[in-house]
C-alpha cells in the first residue's frame, strides 16, 4: 500500500506544470516610457527609455512588420537603456513583443502602436482670433472630492493654508467649460497637470515627478483627453503648458540618475541669476550666461541639461505624446530664456515639425519691447537666432497697464505710456500674435494694482481686449477677484464657488456681488464682441498722440472701423473728432458697443472721467 501511494504521488508531481517548481523570474524592466506610440508619425524614430537593474546587459530583438531597432544607447548608469526604433510609414497598428535576452534567459516586453486621428499632424491651433483663459487647476474648481488626498502622495488638501493644495481638479474644470464659452473665451491654458509628489508647494505642478502621468489628485490621464474633448465641443482650444527647464526633486530620476550629466549640477545649490537680458546683451560674459542657464530655478527644481541628446529626445517625445494622446491644440512654453535658447529653439522646432500649424507662445519675461521681440519667430536678429515661438507674452505692456491708469498725465506718464509702448511695435515681426494680459499667476492681481477701483479696472479690460495682439484673461479677473500684493499665494486665490462648501458661487449671477456682476457683464460683452469681429483680431492699428489725458486709437480693416477713446482724467472731457478725420472720412455715426448708444461724429463726444469708450464707426 505504501508503495502504491508513493507511485501515485510521483505521477501527480510529474504531471504538474513545471513553472510551479521553477523560481519565479523577476521582471527585468521596471519602467518603460513611453508605453505606447502611434504609426505614421512624420519622424519615424522613437526613443524608448527602458529602466531596470543592469538592463544594459540585455539584448533586444523585434520581429514586427515595419518596426526595427535603429540603435541601442547606453549611459554611465547600467540601469538604463535608450532603445531607438524605426517605425516605417504604413506600419500596422497593434501590439508586439520586444524580445529581451540575457545569457540563456529570455523575457518579452509588450509594446503597442496606435493609429493617429485623421489629419492629426495638420491640426489647427490658437490664433490672434482667440481669447485665452488661464487657470491653475488646484485653485479653480473641485469636481471630485474623492481625489483630494491620495495614498502614497505627500500632500492632501488643506484650504486653510495658502501654499497647500486646495483640491481643484480636471473634473472641476470640465464642469465650468460652458461658463467659459458663455464668457466669450475661445482657448484654455491650464498650468501643468503632470504628477508632482513634492513635499511642499506641489499644487502648482511646475515641477514634475512623472511625465507620463496626470497627478491623481487632479484626475486621470483619460480625464485630460475628456477635458480636451469638452473644450472642443464648446468651441474652445486647449493649450498645454510646456516646462523644458526643470523637473521636481520628487521625480524618480533623482533616486537613480539616468546619467551623470542629466542635470546641471554644482558643488552646492546655485540658483539662476534670473537675468535673461544676458542673451541679448552684446557685451554679456560667458559666466553670466552659464549662471543664467545652468543655475537652478529653485532648490526643489533640478535643472535639466538639454545638451544631453538622450534627455532632449525624451522630453520632446513627452509633449508630442500628450499632444497626440489628449488632442491638444497649442503650446505655451514656461521660462524659455532660462534654457540655452539655441537648444530651446531646436526643442520647440522638433515638436512643430510633427505639427506644422501648432502655435507656440513663449514666456520671455524681459523688460523692453526689443528684448521681447527678439524671441518672436521671424525676427531677423543679427546673430541669426530664431526662437521658433510664433507668439510672445507682452510683459512690458503688463507694466504699462499697472501704472498708466494710476498716474497723473505727463509727457511720459499716464496715457503717454501706451503711446510710447505701441510706438515700438516696429521691432515685432507679427504684432497680431502678441499675448496681452493684465495679470497672471506669477504677478500681482490687476485688482490689487488699481486698488479695486472699478473705473480703472474697466479701463484696463477695455484696452486689453481692443488692442493689437490677443488677450489672456486670468481666472477671476472677470469678477475682479481679490489678491495680495507681493507674494505668489496672493495671486492665486480660489475661485469662489468652485467648492461645494463655499459660501457663495461666483460662477452664477446670483452668487456675485453687484460690483462683480458689473465687471463680469462688461468682460463678457467685450469678449463676445471681439469674438465676432475680425477687425479686433488682425485689423490694423492707428494711434494718436495723447493730449490732456485723452488717448485715441483705431482698429480697422476694409469692412469695419473701431475707435477707442481713453479718458484718464478725473473729470469728463469733450472730444472733438476733427483731429481724427483721416480715420473718420466718410463716416457719420459712432455706436457705443457697450450701451448701443448712437452718437453723431459731427458733434463732440463726451467721455466720462476715468473711462474707455469703444465705438463702432459707421
Amino acid at each position: 500500500m505504501k508503495l502504491l501511494n508513493k507511485l501515485l504521488i510521483f505521477f501527480v508531481l510529474i504531471a504538474l506544470p513545471a513553472q510551479i517548481f521553477a523560481k519565479k523570474q523577476i521582471a527585468w524592466v521596471q519602467r518603460l516610457e513611453p508605453t505606447l506610440w502611434w504609426t505614421d508619425m512624420k519622424n519615424p524614430v522613437l526613443q524608448l527609455m527602458i529602466y531596470g537593474k543592469e538592463i544594459s546587459q540585455v539584448d533586444f530583438k523585434i520581429n514586427y512588420p515595419g518596426v526595427s531597432i535603429n540603435r541601442k544607447e547606453l549611459t554611465d548608469n547600467t540601469n538604463y537603456v535608450f532603445l531607438y526604433l524605426n517605425i516605417e510609414k504604413g506600419t500596422p497598428v497593434g501590439k508586439f513583443n520586444i524580445v529581451m535576452t540575457k545569457g540563456k534567459n529570455k523575457q518579452n516586453l509588450i509594446y503597442e502602436l496606435k493609429s493617429r486621428r485623421t489629419s492629426s499632424s495638420n491640426r489647427e491651433s490658437f490664433t490672434e482670433a482667440d481669447a485665452v483663459y488661464l487657470l491653475m487647476p488646484d485653485r479653480f474648481a473641485n469636481g471630485n472630492s474623492l481625489n483630494d488626498s491620495i495614498k502614497g502622495y505627500i500632500q492632501g488638501v488643506n484650504r486653510a493654508i495658502p501654499g497647500a493644495r486646495h483640491g481643484g481638479d480636471i473634473e472641476g474644470i470640465i464642469s465650468k467649460i460652458p461658463y467659459l464659452a458663455n464668457l466669450g473665451i475661445t482657448s484654455l491654458w491650464t498650468t501643468p497637470l503632470f504628477d508632482n509628489n513634492d513635499t511642499n508647494y506641489s499644487y502648482h505642478h511646475y515641477g514634475c515627478s512623472d511625465y507620463y502621468k496626470i497627478d491623481p489628485r487632479l484626475g486621470k490621464n483619460e480625464d485630460y483627453l475628456r477635458l480636451a474633448d469638452t473644450c472642443r465641443a464648446h468651441g474652445l482650444k486647449l493649450i498645454i503648458d510646456v516646462v523644458p527647464n526643470h523637473c521636481s526633486s520628487a521625480h524618480w530620476w533623482l533616486k537613480d540618475k539616468p546619467a551623470k550629466d542629466w542635470f546641471n549640477e554644482w558643488p552646492s545649490f546655485t540658483s539662476s541669476n534670473y537675468r535673461m537680458t544676458a542673451w541679448t546683451d552684446p557685451h554679456a560674459s560667458k559666466s553670466d550666461l552659464e549662471r543664467l542657464t545652468r543655475g537652478w530655478f529653485a532648490p526643489n527644481m533640478p535643472d535639466f541639461n538639454l545638451n544631453n541628446q538622450l534627455l532632449f529626445d525624451y522630453l520632446k517625445q513627452v509633449y508630442i505624446y500628450w499632444i497626440e494622446y489628449a488632442n491638444i491644440d497649442g503650446m505655451r512654453v514656461d521660462t524659455y530664456p532660462y534654457n540655452n535658447i539655441q537648444v530651446a529653439a531646436n526643442f520647440i522646432q522638433s515638436i512643430r515639425e510633427e505639427y506644422p500649424k501648432m502655435n507656440v507662445v513663449g514666456e520671455c519675461w524681459v523688460k523692453t519691447p526689443a528684448e521681447v521681440a527678439y524671441y518672436q519667430s521671424g525676427n531677423k536678429n543679427k546673430n541669426g537666432f530664431d526662437s521658433r515661438l510664433q507668439s510672445v507674452m507682452d510683459f512690458c505692456l503688463k507694466d504699462v497697464f499697472s501704472s498708466a491708469v494710476n498716474e497723473q498725465e505727463g509727457w511720459e506718464s499716464g496715457m503717454a505710456r501706451f503711446y510710447a509702448h505701441y510706438a515700438q511695435d516696429f521691432v515685432y515681426p507679427n504684432t497680431n500674435l502678441i499675448m496681452n494680459f493684465l495679470d497672471n499667476h506669477d504677478i500681482d492681481r490687476y485688482s490689487t494694482a488699481v486698488k479695486r477701483d472699478l473705473a480703472k479696472f474697466k479701463m484696463g479690460l477695455a484696452m486689453l481686449i481692443t488692442t493689437r495682439g490677443y488677450p489672456q484673461i486670468y481666472a477671476g479677473t472677470e469678477i475682479m477677484l481679490d489678491g495680495i500684493a507681493g507674494n505668489y499665494e496672493g495671486h492665486r486665490f480660489d475661485f469662489p464657488g468652485g467648492w461645494k462648501t463655499d459660501k457663495r458661487n461666483a460662477f452664477l449671477p446670483t452668487g456675485r456681488t453687484t460690483e462683480e456682476n458689473e465687471i463680469f457683464n462688461y468682460t463678457k460683452t467685450l469678449l463676445n464682441y471681439r469674438k465676432n469681429n475680425s477687425v479686433l483680431h488682425n485689423g490694423k492699428m492707428m494711434q494718436f498722440i495723447p493730449y490732456d489725458g485723452i488717448y485715441v486709437y483705431f482698429r480697422y480693416n476694409d469692412s469695419k472701423t473701431i475707435m477707442v477713446i481713453a479718458n484718464n482724467n478725473q473729470t469728463e472731457k469733450q472730444v472733438f473728432t476733427e483731429r481724427f478725420n483721416e480715420m473718420l472720412v466718410g463716416k457719420s455715426k459712432a455706436i457705443n458697443i457697450i450701451s448701443n448708444q448712437q452718437n453723431d461724429l459731427n458733434q463732440s463726444l463726451n467721455i466720462p472721467a476715468k473711462s474707455v469708450i469703444i465705438y463702432e464707426i459707421k
